[in-house]
C-alpha cells in the first residue's frame, strides 16, 4: 500500500476499479465491496494496511461471502485467515494463497490498494486491477 496524491494509471497496464473512503475496519476484519463494473470484491485490514481481492474462490469460481450476517463476511473466527464459506478453503490474507482446502496453492485475484490523502479531503482508498499479461 502506498500513500501519495492520486494519479492516473500509465498506459493499459492497470485500471482503477473503485474509490472509497478509508474504512475504520479493525485489524483482522473484512468487508464486502462492489467494484465500479459490478464485480464483488473484499477488503481485509492487516497490521500493515488493507489488502483487496476479487470475491471469487479459485476452487469453483464461486463467491466466498458468508450468508451469516452475525459474523465477519470473509474472515475465519480467529481473524487470521480469509475463508471461503462454501468450500472451507482458507487463504492467507497478505497474498491470497490457499493454504488448506480444495485449492491449496492457488491464489485469489489481488487488487492493488493505494491510500490517498490531501489536506482538503479525508483519506480514501483506490483499488487498482493490474492488466492480465498474455
Amino acid at each position: 500500500m502506498s500513500e501519495r496524491p492520486p494519479t492516473l494509471p500509465q498506459g493499459p497496464s492497470s485500471r482503477l476499479c473503485l474509490r472509497l473512503p478509508l474504512p475504520s475496519l479493525p485489524i483482522g476484519r473484512s468487508m464486502a465491496l462492489t467494484l465500479d463494473d459490478g464485480r464483488p470484491a473484499l477488503l481485509v485490514m492487516q497490521p500493515d494496511g488493507p489488502r483487496a481481492f476479487l470475491d471469487r474462490c479459485p476452487h469453483q469460481g464461486s463467491r466466498m461471502l458468508t450468508e451469516d450476517e452475525t459474523g465477519d463476511p470473509y474472515m475465519d473466527a480467529t481473524g487470521g485467515l480469509i475463508l471461503c464459506h462454501h468450500h472451507q478453503a482458507c487463504f492467507e490474507p497478505h497474498h491470497g494463497t490457499c493454504i488448506s482446502g480444495p485449492c491449496v496453492g492457488q491464489r485469489l485475484t489481488t487488487l492493488d490498494v493505494e491510500r490517498v490523502h490531501n489536506d482538503a479531503s479525508p483519506a480514501q482508498l483506490l483499488l487498482w486491477e493490474a492488466a492480465v499479461e498474455k
